[in-house]
Formats: C-alpha cells, sequence, structure tokens
C-alpha cells in the first residue's frame, strides 16, 4: 500500500491543469475507425426509421425480429426498446414470440416518404396550374383583339 504523506506544504498548482474553456475537441477522439458506426448511425431514432420503411415494405404488415435485426445490423435489444414503444401506443401487436404485426394504417408507416412525393406531385401541379393560367390570359386576350377588330364585325 502506499501511504499519502499529509505532512508535506506541496500543493498542486491550479495553473498546471489544463482548463478547457467551450466545446474544444479532444485530440484523441479524432476520425473514427472505419467499421465504427457515429452516435447518429446507432440513435434509436434513425434505427425506429429505419425499422418502420421495413413495416412499410412489408405486404400484410408482419415481420420478423430476428429477421430485422439482422437487416438493419443492430442488437435485438434495440428492436425490443422500438417494438415496446409501439406495442405501448397500439400500433403494433405481438403475433407469435418474434413476429409483430402493424396495427396502424399504412399511410403511417411510409409517411415521411409519402409527404417528399406528395411535395413534389404539388409542386409540379403548381407550376401546370400557372402554365394554364398563362394560357387562358393570351387566350382572353386574343378573343378580346378578335371581337373588337373592325375586319370581323358583322353588320
Amino acid at each position: 500500500k502506499r501511504k499519502l504523506n499529509l505532512e508535506t506544504d506541496h500543493q498542486y498548482i491550479a495553473e498546471s491543469l489544463p482548463v478547457s474553456r467551450g466545446k474544444a475537441r479532444n485530440p484523441a477522439k479524432g476520425a473514427k475507425s472505419p467499421g465504427e458506426k457515429s452516435r447518429y448511425e446507432t440513435s434509436l431514432n434513425l434505427t425506429t426509421k429505419r425499422f418502420l420503411e421495413l413495416l412499410s415494405q412489408s405486404p400484410d404488415g408482419v415481420v420478423d425480429l430476428n429477421w430485422a435485426a439482422d437487416v438493419l445490423k443492430v442488437q435485438k435489444r434495440r428492436i425490443y426498446d422500438i417494438t415496446n414503444v409501439l406495442e405501448g401506443i397500439q400500433l403494433i401487436t405481438k403475433k407469435s414470440k418474434n413476429h409483430i404485426q402493424w396495427l396502424g394504417s399504412q399511410a403511417t408507416v411510409g409517411a415521411p416518404g409519402r409527404h417528399r412525393l406528395l411535395e413534389k406531385e404539388l409542386r409540379e401541379l403548381q407550376a401546370a396550374e400557372r402554365q394554364l393560367d398563362d394560357l387562358i390570359q393570351m387566350c382572353t386576350v386574343q378573343l378580346r383583339l378578335l371581337t373588337e377588330d373592325p375586319a370581323n364585325q358583322h353588320a
């Protein structure tokens, strides 16, 4: 055992210790190795989105949890975290030990992707509407010119 000598007048000097101010990066942490995933890539949020994408691709809404864990390359525990919450809010039900079934509407599962598609379709429809409005305005002007032209007047 080491004894701590409390009878010396030695004091640690605060100036000799590095003081961190703000969010300085630790150079030891640096870049991740090729096989190491970032914190975002392993987040429950992203894993849930990817799991819901798998659910949306299932024709009958049934997913094998072992298969999902393999496809998503996550621990089964993470899949259980997701399914426990979804079951708690009654969006899924357990069909058997490792199979769950989606209870929500199909629109709910693929909502983010569907939303992007609908936004794109809306922009395209708005552009087509502007073109049609321009054509209507041009036709109106041409019709007015034709009806006001004295050569087209019938007496």
